[in-house]
């Protein structure tokens, strides 16, 4: 039988483990592991946290002051933005406004001193008429 196979059959002691579960806990691949494999895992390790760690801060850092310095912008274009639309829109808009409500108001005023007038005009014409000695007075 073949060396790369010996952990690789079934576990007919073991039912329910899998062929590579047996195989890992085996002494021999413990022993192949051990010597070879870790060492040039955990010098993976550190080279990757040696050199990946500054990267990465170096860039989050970056990415946190662009996200900062965007966000500001964006806040002074929006109060710049504000502004010019309460100068160009809002003011006039404001001024129109009560300039249109001075005119109704001054409208309203003369149609009712119009209509008072016109009602003290047809009393009077009323009584002429009417009265006793009117044209159209009831005899």
């Amino acid at each position: 039988m073949p060396t790369s196979d010996v952990g690789l059959k079934n576990d007919k002691t073991r039912p329910g483990v899998s062929p590579y579960l047996s195989y890992t806990n085996d002494v021999r691949f413990v022993s192949i592991i051990s010597p070879q494999i870790k060492p040039l895992y955990t010098s993976y390790q550190k080279d990757l946290s040696n050199s990946l760690w500054e990267p990465l801060n170096t860039f989050w850092a970056e990415c946190y002051e662009s996200c900062k310095f965007s966000s500001q912008r964006r806040a002074k274009l929006q109060m710049e933005s504000r502004r010019k639309f309460q100068e160009k829109i809002l003011i006039p808009c404001r001024i129109r406004q009560s300039e249109e409500l001075a005119r109704v108001n001054v409208q309203q005023t003369q149609r009712k001193a119009r209509e008072a007038h016109v009602g003290r005009r047809w009393h009077t014409l009323k009584r002429f008429l009417y009265g006793s000695k009117g044209a159209w007075a009831k005899l």
